[in-house]
């Protein structure tokens, strides 16, 4: 009888180890541990500047891929890849010129799925390498990539969408991007321009592991 005992005791535990890995798996955001996320949509700039001539910003491209890896049942750690583009217009009163820039960025999100069709990050990107820069003026277009330099700050945004199966959702990540560098290049700058963008993006979300 004692042995009997034994055996239930140890049927309970492992059957609520298991339980517990199950819903550690499949709750929150998703059917697996760790997922694939790909991204493609626009980038809306309002870039900041500090002295100097108006600024007005404009949409541009954004698109990259991510991983995600959960850490408990509502909570996950992701690395994003994106390439993204912080266009602005410069203005003063006789002229206006167009600033095409192009950053690849690597977010470090902290994610928390209240529940698995929705989701709330934030989080810092470190590295916003310049990728490209060029300039528009009196129908000139002039790359002008040394006048700018790497960008870094914060993204924090959030997540919409639904599993059509357990390993794959469709969704939309809509996030804001808040620089913290001035991009220019300058040693001795007579105004600051600091990126601004929120990243409106269809999202496809695939179990990994």
């Amino acid at each position: 009888m004692l042995f009997l005992k034994h055996i239930i005791v140890i049927t309970l535990i492992l059957c609520s180890t298991a339980s517990f890995a199950e819903r550690r798996i499949t709750g929150g955001g998703g059917a697996r541990k760790i997922s694939g996320l790909l991204y493609g949509g626009f980038s809306f700039s309002s870039h900041k500047s500090e002295g100097g001539a108006g600024v007005d910003g404009y949409t541009g491209l954004a698109f990259g891929l991510g991983v995600d890896y959960k850490i408990m049942n509502q909570i996950s750690l992701g690395i994003d890849m994106l390439y993204t583009q912080k266009n602005y217009q410069a203005r003063t009163s006789s002229s206006v010129t167009q600033f095409d820039l192009s950053f690849l960025e690597f977010p470090f999100f902290i994610k928390w799925n209240p529940f698995k069709e929705f989701q709330l990050k934030v989080g810092p990107y470190l590295t916003g390498l310049m990728v490209s820069a060029n300039r528009q003026s009196s129908g000139v277009n002039s790359p002008i990539k040394g006048d700018f330099t790497n960008d870094y700050g914060v993204s924090m945004g959030g997540w919409l969408g639904f599993w059509a199966n357990p390993q794959l959702a469709v969704g939309i990540d809509v996030r804001y991007d808040m620089g913290l560098a001035n991009v220019q290049n300058v040693a001795e700058p007579s105004s600051a321009i600091k990126t601004r963008a929120v990243n409106a993006l269809v999202t496809l979300i695939f179990g990994l592991k």
